[in-house]
């Protein structure tokens, strides 16, 4: 299970309505609030989920950066991934 570590940048005065957006995701903790930002921790079943994740992350409304600070998915299997265009024959 990927596990990914967030700095989430948002004003001062956003921070509130941001993170009742952010607990309404799926797998989202988030840890106390600090002028740098809003601490926020993902689990997610597979990498693609951890990407995905990630997208929602930067979309929520008030939100300025997502910064993604650690992700460990050590214990996950490769996951199928279609191949480049650059590397497929014609």
């Amino acid at each position: 299970m990927p596990i990914s570590s967030y700095v989430i940048r948002c004003a001062l005065v956003d921070q509130p309505a941001v993170q009742d957006r952010l607990r309404a995701l799926p797998g989202v903790e988030l840890g106390e609030p600090m002028v740098a930002g809003i601490p926020a921790v993902a689990d997610t079943p597979t990498t693609r989920a951890a990407e995905e994740l990630g997208a929602q992350l930067q979309n929520v409304p008030g939100v300025k950066s997502a910064v993604l600070v650690y992700h460990n998915f050590e214990d996950v299997a490769d996951e199928a991934a279609p191949l480049p265009n650059s590397f497929r024959t014609a």
